[in-house]
């Protein structure tokens, strides 16, 4: 039976991820909900260190120790990934879930050609034993797919040889060997150049159109989330605390940190001599995480009900919820800063 598009491809329900240090236990995910849909991408954005990364590591199940998944549902189709063994995960990993992995410099093996994960992939992922040459022709309509330019030699060139735009190609092509029905592209724009940039995310539009694969896209850079995705999850501290469609995280944000980076992206009519407005303060020490509101020593509306409670993620309009009590109306001016250390 084909999977509505009305539902989840991906769902994510209240998951926690833990790693447990010497000095103490670091929530670096505290209760995240996030939904993937077919044919749709879901952006992830906040600060470095505020557990986006962590999250799709959880996703698909590579948190290594001393992290571990405390809690928590990964559903993808329905199923709990959680409760399937590592030989089971093994096969999900790749067929069903394809990642694009941060750094696109240290993800391949130098010592083999970027033909063998492509080979790989194809081979440990069908049904059927498929022969050498039958994976290596697979591997090299791959390359062309996502275009590398002269597949046939390049297929079996080393990744020292390639460029990191190509290797970024190349890391797309892996993960999209199997047409997954999710894929987690973790940063697919670092260190890449703007022109390169803009070849990448065109090539993963135009894959996700012919595919209907669901994309769970992390990122800090607001301007690709603006043009590239159709909801988006802000997290701050290990916490979801806005999550709605890109016209309204961008139109009417309602949480005081969503709205501090939206003040922070550099505009074309902002005076060339006033500095960028900036988020004061820095962000928690998630081993001394405080009472309350994370985001309460860097918020210009701090209460003494923020300090004391934690908001809950509420609606606060149609498919947008948000997690502050105050909820103030967004000016593209900064407010100035009241909150307190």
């Amino acid at each position: 039976m084909p999977q509505s598009v009305t539902e989840p491809v991906l769902q994510i329900k209240n998951l926690r991820t833990h790693f447990f240090t010497d000095q103490g236990v670091v929530p670096a995910v505290d209760g995240v909900d996030l939904e993937v849909y077919p044919g749709q991408t879901l952006g992830v954005v906040g600060e470095s260190g505020c557990g986006k990364s962590v999250t799709g590591m959880s996703a698909m199940r590579l948190v290594a120790p001393p992290g571990r998944i405390v809690d928590g549902e990964i559903l993808l189709r329905g199923e709990n990934l959680l409760k399937l063994s590592e030989v089971e995960m093994s096969h999900r990993r790749g067929k069903d879930l394809g990642m694009i992995f941060q750094e696109p410099m240290t993800s391949l093996d130098p010592l083999y050609p970027i033909c063998d994960p492509l080979m790989e992939a194809v081979q440990a992922h069908r049904k059927e034993k498929m022969p050498k040459a039958d994976a290596m022709a697979e591997a090299v309509r791959l390359l062309a797919s996502v275009g590398i330019p002269d597949p046939e030699r390049r297929a079996r060139s080393y990744p020292h040889e390639m460029s990191g735009g190509m290797r970024q190609r190349i890391m797309i092509a892996v993960a999209l060997s199997c047409r997954p029905a999710v894929l987690i592209a973790d940063e697919p724009t670092t260190a890449l150049d703007v022109t390169v940039q803009a070849q990448i995310l065109s090539l993963l539009r135009d894959l996700q159109s012919e595919t209907g694969t669901g994309i769970l896209m992390i990122t800090h850079n607001l301007g690709l989330v603006a043009e590239n995705c159709h909801t988006v999850a802000v997290m701050y501290a290990g916490k979801v605390v806005e999550k709605a469609s890109v016209q309204d995280i961008f139109k009417r944000p309602r949480h005081p940190y969503t709205q501090g980076l939206l003040r922070a992206v550099p505009r074309l009519d902002h005076p060339a001599k006033q500095p960028l407005p900036t988020i004061p303060g820095m962000v928690p020490n998630p081993l001394r995480l405080p009472v309350g509101c994370r985001f309460q020593t860097r918020c210009a509306f701090v209460t003494d009900r923020c300090r004391q409670e934690q908001p809950p993620l509420e609606a606060v309009g149609t498919g947008h919820l948000a997690a502050c009590f105050v909820q103030p109306e967004y000016t593209a001016s900064a407010p100035a800063h009241k909150g307190g250390a």
